[in-house]
Formats: C-alpha cells, sequence, structure tokens
C-alpha cells in the first residue's frame, strides 16, 4: 500500500510541476534525468539482477525479454518514457505505451514477498544481516521508479498542455497515468506467488531499466556532451545505488 500511495503520489507531483512551472523546470531536467539514470544502472547491475539470478535461474532470459519490451514501448511513445518531449504531438497510443511501462515496472511491488519467504534470504557480511526485497529492500527499488516517473509524468503533462486546452481533461489523463500502477500490483497479485515469478519479473525489471538508464545517459543533453557537472552527477547516482545496495 505505501508504495502505491508513493508512486500515485509522484506522478500526480509531476503533474503539477509540468502545470504551474513547465519551461521553468526543464532547464533542471537534464541532471535529474542523469542522476535518476545513474541511480537506476547501479541498482540493476549491484541489487535486481543479482536478485534476479537468485531467485530464478532462466533471469538472464527474462532481462533480455525486458529489454526488448522496453524497445518496443519506447517506439510507441516516442521516448516519453526518458522524460524527453520530442515534438509536442500528444496520442492515444504513446499514452497506452506509458501507461504500459508504468504497469511493468510496478509489478514487483505486488508480489507477496513476505508469503514467499524472501525475509529470510539474506547475506551476512561485516557482522550484519541485510534482507533482501522484503519491505525494507525493496526501497531502493521504489526510490529509483521514483525518481525515473517525476520527469515521465512532468513530460506527459508538457504535452497534454501543449494539445489539450482543457485543464480538467489534462488531469483526467494525468490521474489514468498516475494511477496504471495500482493496475500492475493488482495484477502481481494474481500471479503464482513463488520466488521464480518474482526473479523472472525482477529480470524483465532490470531489461526495461537497463534500457532506460543507459538511454537517459546518452541523452542528458543537446549533442550528447558530457561535462563535469553531468559526470559528478552520475558517480553521485552511482554512488548511491551502491550504499543502497546489499554488500
Amino acid at each position: 500500500m505505501t508504495s502505491a500511495i508513493i508512486l500515485v503520489s509522484v506522478a500526480l507531483a509531476g503533474g503539477v510541476l509540468g502545470e504551474w512551472l513547465g519551461d521553468r523546470f526543464k532547464a533542471h531536467m537534464p541532471l535529474l534525468l542523469a542522476f535518476g539514470g545513474a541511480f537506476l544502472l547501479g541498482l540493476c547491475f549491484l541489487h535486481l539482477l543479482p536478485e534476479a539470478f537468485a531467485m530464478n535461474a532462466m533471469a538472464g532470459q527474462w532481462v533480455i525479454a525486458g529489454f526488448l519490451i522496453q524497445i518496443g514501448l519506447e517506439y510507441l511513445s516516442k521516448g516519453m518514457e526518458h522524460g524527453h518531449v520530442h515534438g509536442h504531438q500528444f496520442g492515444l497510443v504513446a499514452f497506452i505505451s506509458l501507461c504500459l511501462h508504468a504497469l511493468i515496472e510496478a509489478m514487483p511491488f505486488g508480489l507477496d514477498v513476505v508469503a514467499m519467504g524472501l525475509e529470510h534470504h539474506h547475506h551476512d557480511h561485516v557482522g550484519h544481516h541485510h534482507h533482501h526485497n522484503t519491505g525494507e529492500g525493496m526501497w531502493p527499488l521504489l526510490f529509483g521508479i521514483s525518481l525515473h516517473k517525476l520527469p515521465v509524468a512532468l513530460a506527459l503533462m508538457t504535452i497534454l498542455k501543449a494539445t489539450v486546452s482543457s485543464r480538467a481533461r489534462r488531469w483526467i489523463w494525468i490521474a489514468v497515468f498516475a494511477a496504471t500502477p495500482l493496475a500492475g500490483m493488482a495484477i502481481a497479485g494474481t500471479l503464482p506467488q513463488s520466488r521464480m515469478v518474482f526473479g523472472a519479473l525482477n529480470g524483465v525489471l532490470v531489461g526495461i531499466l537497463l534500457h532506460i538508464s543507459t538511454t537517459i545517459l546518452f541523452e542528458t543533453a543537446d549533442g550528447h556532451d558530457f561535462n563535469g557537472r553531468k559526470l559528478l552527477t552520475v558517480l553521485s547516482g552511482l554512488l548511491l545505488a551502491w550504499f543502497a545496495s546489499p554488500h
């Protein structure tokens, strides 16, 4: 429930920023995207991928599946998952693609990890225990998804402002997008609550996030330049992912 509230709230907050600040906030987007992309990249390799293989030996195939799924979704959405706005054309197909992306990335939060016994799956390092993928262990992933969802919602509202004159109608679209993670969690709740399913979903999520994060890091500025501020931002994101992951 906490994850659902946070994901919905972040999407609505992105809509608010897009509605009221608009282009004034866009100047700060490249660094926010770079930090979020670096954090997600570090989280994939340091936490999600090892966990996926620990739960499901076929996780590699699921990672590839997630990567291919994201390629298809990005083709339909024109890259709005990266928080970028390419043109100002709002379309139903792109919106559905964004919602499918949000649905899939929220599914791991809908699994009953306690029922699967994952709260006992831990490593003992340097005299302390770190529990994986319990409510505590999911917080880094929730933070990373939230960092990613905020600019996506902002980009969506930017396009809506350019194409939909009615504020009420714009917020209906944003509300639907914000509520989509609830559907993903509900669908995950109907799946077999097993370690293999958890590993498969984690693998798909890793594939999606790898595509998203690497694309973001290459698209943080026009001309794909990489200056000192962006380098420091990326290193900060990777460092935070290292601290947030089990070691």
